[in-house]
């Protein structure tokens, strides 16, 4: 098939002759190595070559924003201005102990090099905090400002009662109150708040505090947000003394300045840690990267690139030729070559499986690749296996926490290629920025205009993609 032309994917479900699979240690091997994310990858790499010294393993520099090679320090692709930490620039055979490969045999000259250049200058949210409260903190209650952080939701509300807090320390609730104050002095502004109301009272006091006061707003704010959010203006203004007018001028610039979502708020080098566990998603590499070239696309597998394996040669001669020698040591010297030919096999075949279905979804989501989001296919696992001739669960393993690097340069999720929401997103969003700011669109207008552009959802699907979006709803847009 040439790029470009669709795939006709059967999406019925195929008959397949059953048989029995033998289970065996190099197969269950191959399956871990396919699930591993690219970091776990590279520990496993480092542990099987401090562990094995028939195995050699060079570490070829490579950008961490586009896996393309470094040149002198510098990105080939990205250049000065996406450079970034290298992996360590060295090629050697002896393992750092640390966090993988780095060594400074093939560092800069001394006076080239600045240490800081590889100090990542993004930082997780959590330690922008914590950084930030550490100077107005005792010794005895940094634990108290550590669990609170800890306990702020995706949103940056505090997700656990104060009290609650102050039972699991244990410390009284005046402290957690006293460290709450000042948790909720940083940026961005709103952070800590226990609702809705304090986050937006928080950011009002700012202003106050900054010579720019909003009397009406803040009143608004303690005490009519439910009438607000259901544009009664009248009721409002009869009850604080005022006209409709103020009331929604006030409620306007409610809406035009302050975040009901603190922790969404872009703080340069300050990222969000992300999903439920948590991690750190300070920098996520791909771990494929598609390229469009004349001929159409193209997939790479980064680390293919930057990982070059091979079997140490003394051992490999050693183990093929008749030294004289033991056969204890010969047998223990083959053993090395067997391990480290066997580990070498495992990795290389799962270059070749995401190889394989990154060229699949080159094939299947050309137009989406080469148009837009607009213009992403339908597509299940199952039917990409079917695709591929292999089975659904060797595609999820081999998907599973993992990235694209795409040609526009956006890093994506491999599950976005399955996600069908996404299209209705994009439009969603487009249809929402367009509202008129007076009449917003509500959830079940949007289902309907969904519905007319061929994207047929349910109300209460446009409220789940909406809120997945993080926007409000049509009484508080």
């Amino acid at each position: 098939m040439q790029i470009g032309q669709h795939p006709q994917i059967n999406s019925q479900p195929t008959q397949q002759t059953k048989s029995g699979i033998v289970v065996t240690s190099k197969l269950i091997a191959s399956i871990n190595i396919l699930h591993l994310p690219s970091q776990e990858l590279k520990e496993e790499i480092v542990k099987q070559c401090y562990d094995n010294p028939a195995l050699e393993i060079d570490d070829i520099p490579q950008c961490l924003a586009c896996g393309a090679p470094l040149r002198d320090g510098v990105c080939t692709q990205c250049g000065p201005r996406g450079q970034m930490p290298t992996n360590g620039e060295v090629a050697t055979t002896i393992p750092d102990y640390g966090e993988g490969f780095e060594h400074t045999a093939y560092m800069n000259d001394d006076e080239d090099y600045d240490p800081l250049a590889r100090v990542s200058t993004t930082i997780s949210l959590e330690d922008h905090l914590l950084s930030a409260m550490r100077p107005s903190l005792s010794d005895e209650d940094l634990h108290i400002a550590e669990a609170l952080v800890g306990s702020l939701d995706d949103h940056g509300y505090l997700a656990i009662a104060v009290e609650d807090i102050a039972d699991a320390l244990p410390a009284t609730v005046e402290r957690v109150e006293d460290v709450l104050e000042i948790l909720q002095s940083q940026e961005p502004l709103g952070i800590g708040a226990r609702d809705l109301r304090e986050c937006l009272l928080i950011q009002l006091r700012w202003f106050r505090d900054q010579g720019h006061p909003q009397p009406l707003a803040e009143k608004i704010v303690d005490g009519f947000l439910r009438e607000v959010a259901d544009r009664r203006f009248v009721d409002i203004g009869r009850e604080l003394g005022t006209t409709s007018t103020h009331v929604r001028r006030a409620w306007d610039f409610i809406k035009a300045n302050l975040n009901p979502y603190p922790a969404h708020a872009a703080l340069e080098g300050v990222v969000l840690r992300g999903g439920s566990g948590r991690g750190s998603t300070a920098l996520v590499r791909p771990d494929v990267i598609i390229r469009r070239t004349d001929q159409g696309f193209e997939a790479e597998v980064v680390e293919s690139k930057r990982f070059q394996m091979r079997i140490n040669a003394t051992y490999h001669a050693i183990a093929q030729s008749n030294v004289a020698m033991t056969d204890g040591d010969r047998q223990h010297i083959r053993k090395y070559v067997q391990q480290a030919q066997f580990f070498i096999d495992c990795v290389q075949q799962r270059w070749a499986t995401l190889k394989k279905i990154a060229n699949a979804l080159i094939d299947v989501q050309y137009d989406f690749l080469d148009k837009g989001v607009r213009y992403l296919r339908p597509l299940t696992r199952s039917e990409l296996a079917t695709y591929v001739d292999l089975h659904e669960a060797t595609i999820s393993r081999a998907t599973n926490d993992k990235y694209v690097l795409l040609p526009d340069g956006r890093t994506i999720s491999f599950d976005d290629f399955f996600n069908a929401s996404l299209r209705a997103k994009d439009t969603l969003r487009e249809l929402i920025a367009a509202e008129n700011p007076h009449k917003p669109l509500s959830d079940e207008d949007l289902a309907e205009q969904l519905t007319l552009r061929g994207m047929p959802v349910a109300r209460r699907t446009v409220a789940k993609y909406r809120e997945a979006m993080k926007i409000l709803p049509s009484r508080l847009r």
